[in-house]
């Protein structure tokens, strides 16, 4: 299950890193070779780099690619590394947690204020804090569930 997940926001991701260099490019080409410029560009892709980071924090955690210092960890035996791995992805899913409830609030304040180049309300924007928290909730879920299935 988590697979089809994983290939759904991984096709997702490369989706809008299309459209990122697309438009980017697009706008590069029309202000130097035609002086003129996309005033939605700006905006679009804006959005879509937030939407970008968010969905690829998933994958971070999915890929375990994310940073850690473990020289200090890595010394300890074997079972005090996996109960500190238990304590520290509940810590992170707190984290998440916390961001992904404060999110509610950002959304929001958000409400009813839109783009200025685009009609498009900035929520749709800001509703990449609760879809990324969440997919990264699932993703911290499965590596709690793998370490609490491992034997000490």
């Amino acid at each position: 299950m988590l697979r089809i997940l994983d290939r759904g926001v991984e096709f997702t991701i490369g989706a809008i890193a299309i459209a990122l260099v697309v438009t980017a490019f697009g706008q590069v080409v029309a202000r130097y070779g035609f002086s003129y410029s996309f005033p939605w560009v700006l905006e679009v892709d804006v959005m879509l780099m937030v939407w970008l980071t968010f969905l690829s924090g998933y994958v971070g955690v999915r890929r375990r690619a994310h940073m850690a210092t473990d020289f200090v960890v890595a010394s300890l035996p074997a079972a005090w590394r996996r109960r500190l791995a238990i304590v520290a992805w509940l810590l992170c899913a707190l984290l998440v947690i916390i961001v992904g409830w404060s999110s509610g609030t950002v959304i929001d304040a958000m409400t009813g204020m839109y783009f200025v180049s685009i009609p498009v309300e900035q929520t749709v924007m800001y509703a990449s804090l609760p879809v990324g928290m969440a997919l990264m909730l699932v993703a911290i879920a499965a590596e709690l569930v793998a370490l609490l299935r491992e034997r000490a």
